[in-house]
């Protein structure tokens, strides 16, 4: 049976490629120059050159005194920036003592119940000199952008000089749509863009939502389908703004960040990442008529992909770390994470966390790829499958649409159904050989060839989680927490902005859970629904 040729996402590919391969192609309104419209090349002018991109590794684990201690090991060695992983129970608004935390709490990321755990994590780190993001389900993402606002301001730091980014995703974060007692997408929206304004306000150069396409890429799906879903996702935020009213649509998307995976078929990575940088600057232009430049950029976060790295003959994804960050780079990310490559088994250890920040300090440093500016422009294959994706990604983007918009995709189970049907795909493919990977269908030896440390999470971490929240809850002024509490109960209903309720609860100490719980008393809960 002859071979055939094609991308993951099914685009036939050719022999070879020539000019006749872009007919009418446009080399101004195409690709043009970086740093220009319509930003295919990337978003600044001398990219690397001017100013390399940030490491930054998703981290945290235990308690917030283990992860400070992480912190200021990453940083020591070179890494750029910080990106905080919050356990499970973090990420879905429970505290460390609710019955359905207890087994969880920093076991698979850093336990924060109340502000002092964010002081904690952050003791001794100048958040003037670093930019951290906030990595979490986007439920306690206000109340976590609350803390950590709090704490730059006793650090004297002005807001609207302090850097970084909340995830704030609606489809984000390991899987919001499966996570338990939440409030509705709707619900979950209002809370977000309330975020996003008053940021645009108080913290202009902080990026109140990175619309996060990695973990839905995780589920399975093709590039296609995560860069329409990505793009339909912003698309939907800004909906959303556009029926209140209540800022400019400039202010309003100018923080925008994004945040996508970088998989193993190299070539239609780094076409992704060009075609949803010009898509972007369609968007935000003609679509809703934008006149900030800065509006038209398609900030990116660039994160090696998890779900190709293999439990087998680990050492092996050390290998595909290294292809994924190149691509990353290639394709102009603004700040990649190479994951560690024993993440399919555990928690990254120290000497894996050292190799997946010096793969990218060796391609740094070591392989000149930052010389010049996107060396693939122009090439007629890559030319030719970036026009691809793009095109396939609009047709996505309709579909979307077609159901609604992103928030009745959710709500109708349309997008679950899309994940499910993505996943059994791959696993048929992977099962049937047509998806290769060494080590595990090919080339697979008969027993593991070696050994691999492993990381041992710290199992008394809910017990000292536990022990400090009776501590906050006793000595805190408990009649100002519930005013607080009142009071963001008040705004949620009336309509108001939260984020200033918000804040002032996290000042006198109120906690992840007591916030959450306030919404979820007051917008109730919402089951999600699985088809397909």
């Amino acid at each position: 049976m002859e071979r055939e040729f094609i991308s993951n996402s099914g685009i036939e590919i050719k022999e070879v490629y020539s000019p006749g391969d872009l007919p009418e192609f446009d080399y101004d309104g195409d690709l043009g120059m970086p740093g220009a419209p319509p930003f295919t090349r990337g978003i600044y002018k001398n990219m690397y050159r001017g100013k390399m991109w940030s490491i930054r590794r998703y981290s945290g684990s235990g308690t917030p005194e283990e992860t400070n201690k992480l912190y200021k090991t990453e940083l020591e060695i070179g890494q750029t920036g910080l990106s905080i992983a919050v356990d499970h129970p973090t990420s879905c608004g429970f505290d460390s003592d609710n019955p359905k935390a207890v087994a969880e709490v920093g076991v698979a990321g850093v336990s924060i119940d109340s502000l002092l755990d964010m002081e904690i994590m952050f003791d001794g780190i100048s958040l003037e000199k670093v930019a951290t993001a906030i990595i979490s389900g986007p439920f306690p993402s206000a109340p976590l952008t609350a803390m950590y606002f709090v704490m730059a301001e006793k650090q004297g730091i002005d807001l609207k000089q302090l850097r970084g980014t909340s995830y704030n995703d609606v489809m984000g974060v390991g899987g919001y749509l499966w996570r338990p007692d939440q409030v509705s997408p709707r619900h979950q929206l209002r809370i977000i863009v309330d975020c996003i304004e008053w940021c645009s306000q108080v913290a202009p150069r902080w990026h109140p939502v990175n619309f996060d396409s990695y973990n839905y890429r995780e589920q399975g799906i093709t590039a296609v389908q995560e860069l329409g879903m990505l793009l339909a996702n912003a698309i939907g935020y800004i909906e959303e703004e556009k029926h209140r009213g209540k800022i400019p649509v400039d202010n309003f998307i100018r923080s925008f960040a994004f945040n996508m995976g970088a998989h193993n078929d190299f070539f239609e990575e780094i076409a992704k990442f060009r075609a949803a940088r010009r898509m972007w600057y369609t968007i935000s232009k003609d679509r809703y008529g934008t006149k900030d430049p800065k509006c038209w950029q398609f900030r990116l976060h660039v994160q090696s992909s998890g779900c190709t790295h293999t439990t087998q003959e680990p050492y092996n994804n050390l290998i595909r770390v290294a292809y994924q960050v190149l691509g990353a780079v290639l394709g102009g990310a603004q700040s990649v994470h190479g994951n560690s490559y024993d993440e399919g088994l555990c928690l990254p250890t120290e000497e894996s966390m050292l190799l997946s920040i010096r793969t990218e300090q060796i391609l740094q440093h070591e392989t000149n790829v930052i010389n010049t500016v996107d060396p693939l422009g122009g090439s007629y294959y890559i030319e030719s499958l970036t026009n691809e994706i793009e095109k396939r990604a609009w047709e996505y983007i309709e579909k979307i649409e077609r159901v609604g918009g992103i928030v009745s995709a959710i709500e109708s189970g349309w997008i679950q159904g899309e994940f499910k049907q993505a996943f059994l795909e791959h696993e048929r493919r992977m099962n049937s050989g047509e998806v290769e990977v060494v080590g595990v269908n090919l080339f697979k030896l008969p027993k593991e060839p070696y050994k691999v440390p492993i990381f041992r999470p710290n199992f008394k971490a809910p017990d000292i989680q536990i022990e400090k929240l009776k501590r906050i809850k006793k000595e805190r002024d408990s009649s100002k927490v519930s005013q607080a509490l009142k009071d963001l109960r008040e705004a949620t209903l009336d309509g108001e902005n939260i984020m200033p309720a918000v804040t002032e609860a996290v000042k006198n100490y109120a906690t992840v859970g007591e916030i959450s719980d306030v919404w979820r008393e007051a917008l109730g809960t919402w089951e999600c629904p699985m088809k397909g």
